[in-house]
């Protein structure tokens, strides 16, 4: 279980989220992948949502289901938060995916008609 002081900001219903001990903010996934960035530049954050992009298109592919948990960033970009998944603290993590066997498949959903204008 991820329980931490609010270190990343989160306030009210979050913060009562974070210091609840029957939440769990990886859903007792089996598997967490944390896709880090070893070193700095500019598009480590870009590199790293195209590495979680195609690992959740293989995961579905494969059948199995997973999310990327937005909300675990803030805690695990911390010095506790980086030392409890033993990354480096120069290390950038950027996305926490959790990845499993899902219990239902997700209805579908209703899509708009894409809007596209042509520039030049």
């Amino acid at each position: 279980m991820l329980s931490t002081t609010p270190a990343g900001g989160h306030s009210g219903h979050f913060a009562s989220l974070l210091s609840d001990p029957n939440f769990h903010i990886f859903y007792r996934a089996p598997v967490l992948i944390l896709i880090s960035a070893s070193a700095q530049g500019p598009w480590i954050v870009e590199d790293c949502a195209l590495a979680a992009e195609n690992l959740m298109l293989a995961a579905y592919a494969a059948g199995l289901g997973s999310c990327w948990i937005g909300f675990a960033q803030s805690f695990l970009n911390t010095s506790a938060g980086k030392s409890m998944l033993g990354l480096p603290a120069a290390w950038a993590p950027v996305a926490p995916i959790i990845v499993g066997h899902p219990k239902v498949s997700p209805p579908s959903v209703q899509r708009k008609d894409p809007v596209i204008r042509w520039v030049g």
